[in-house]
């Protein structure tokens, strides 16, 4: 796995295909695989690309605006069946 780091656009890339808003935070690495952990913007959470799980639990308030529309996973790959079953709910 790589990671990119674009501090100007305040942006990490993974692997050439996820690009998200956030930073790799200091000096914090995931006790499971040693890698670092990475803070996603959208979803104000922290996570590890290669492990590809959130660090904490959703908050469980249904109206914060980051927890209810978080995926499961944080590197979630949506399919063009996934987008179109969104689209007709």
């Amino acid at each position: 796995m790589k990671i990119k780091i674009d501090d100007k656009k305040r942006q990490i890339i993974i692997d050439r295909y996820f690009r998200i808003g956030g930073v790799v935070v200091p000096n914090q690495y995931c006790e499971d695989c040693g890698s670092v952990i990475i803070y996603y913007d959208q979803y104000d959470n922290e996570f590890c690309p290669y492990c590809n799980k959130w660090l904490s639990a959703p908050c469980g308030d249904a109206s914060c605006t980051y927890c209810r529309v978080r995926p499961n996973e944080p590197l979630e790959i949506k399919t063009l069946a996934d987008t179109i079953h969104e689209n007709i709910e």
